[in-house]
């Protein structure tokens, strides 16, 4: 039955073929699934088969039929399977890759497969394994094209991995890979450790080096004796380094806080975070802002050396946390373009600090 119905597919004029159309023309040679039963069977199997081997590609719209076991109504026939398209690309290389390749994209662009068939057929053998080691991205990345950072820094590659693993409609986690998070630098108490399972715990993320090695003396000599976790932000980075909290332990339910400059770039950084990680519930440490305001004073505000095009909306939800008075302080320091930095508060500030405490 598998060369009637692939002999339908390669005569069919059109490229997209319901599944009734090949039981119809099945039946035209003298092959009655309807009639006869002990034909479904057989013919199901062929059509999954052929799905398998990238001749038949369901559309995303297709319906799923339960007559015939949830096979799909419609598909896309995969020319190329039939036919020679191109000299180096045939029918017989075609149905040896594994499913799991969409070759549309280079069917359409035979030179480029040319290029990449050599890492087209790498990640063919891998996924073709049934059990395979889990690599980091970069060291996955050097087995298949060589360089080890196509994946995950394409620009700085001598090619592009991540292009072809979309051409190819795969992702890393197909490939076996995972990206590993940048390590943040980070200091822990004793109680961080001892407080596992038992409580939740504080954790500061401090945006500046300078301040950040002050709040670090602070709190490994207990001035500050409700941090257990202090983390340095290092500006922007923080958004793309604090995945590596779960190296270090760091859970859901334990308490986040960020300070960091009283500036427009300093709540976007908090929003973006916030937002990136919502798991975390991260909160403006509400208490270190109010006291670096009332120290400084919102008319020492400083010029901003930069300033950018002000959108008020994106004071929010960092802006939400505060009271009425203070969060109007904040927008009228960031509506001026004007900053406060959190340098501002210093080695002087940890014993009123610590007396205050950390909200």
């Amino acid at each position: 039955m598998e060369k009637k119905v692939l002999n339908i597919l390669e005569q069919c004029t059109k490229k997209r073929v319901e599944t009734k159309y090949i039981v119809e023309e099945l039946k035209n040679i003298g092959i009655n699934i309807i009639a006869d039963p002990q034909l479904k069977r057989p013919f199901i199997d062929v059509i999954k088969k052929l799905i398998d081997e990238n001749v038949l590609i369901p559309l995303k719209s297709a319906k799923m039929l339960q007559q015939y076991e949830r096979l799909p109504n419609k598909y896309e026939i995969n020319k190329c399977c039939f036919r020679q398209c191109d000299e180096e690309i045939s029918a017989e290389e075609l149905r040896g890759l594994s499913s799991k390749l969409n070759m549309t994209y280079y069917l359409k662009h035979v030179d480029e497969y040319r290029g990449h068939r050599e890492i087209i057929r790498k990640i063919n053998d891998l996924l073709m394994q049934d059990d395979c080691e889990i690599l980091t991205a970069n060291e996955r990345s050097y087995l298949i094209f060589g360089d080890e950072k196509a994946i995950t820094s394409p620009k700085d590659a001598s090619i592009d991995g991540e292009i072809v693993l979309n051409r190819l409609n795969l992702t890393i986690e197909d490939i076996k890979a995972e990206k590993k998070p940048e390590p943040f630098f980070y200091i822990k108490t004793e109680e961080y450790d001892n407080l596992k399972n038992v409580s939740a715990r504080t954790v500061l993320i401090v945006e500046n080096k300078d301040t950040f090695w002050t709040f670090m003396d602070a709190t490994l000599s207990r001035k500050l004796t409700d941090i257990h976790l202090l983390i340095y932000g290092e500006g922007n980075a923080v958004v793309s380094k604090f995945e590596f909290i779960r190296m270090v332990g760091g859970e859901k339910k334990d308490n986040y806080y960020y300070f960091g400059d009283m500036d427009q770039e300093g709540i976007i950084i908090f929003n973006r975070l916030r937002d990136t990680f919502s798991g975390y519930d991260i909160r403006p440490a509400v208490s270190l802002y109010e006291y670096m305001l009332n120290k400084a004073g919102p008319e020492n505000a400083k010029p901003l050396r930069r300033c950018r095009k002000l959108n008020v909306e994106s004071l929010s939800p960092f802006i939400d946390f505060f009271n009425q008075e203070t969060g109007k302080l904040i927008e009228e320091i960031i509506s001026a373009q004007k900053y406060i930095p959190q340098e501002v508060v210093n080695k002087t500030d940890m014993e009123r600090l610590g007396n205050l405490g950390l909200r």
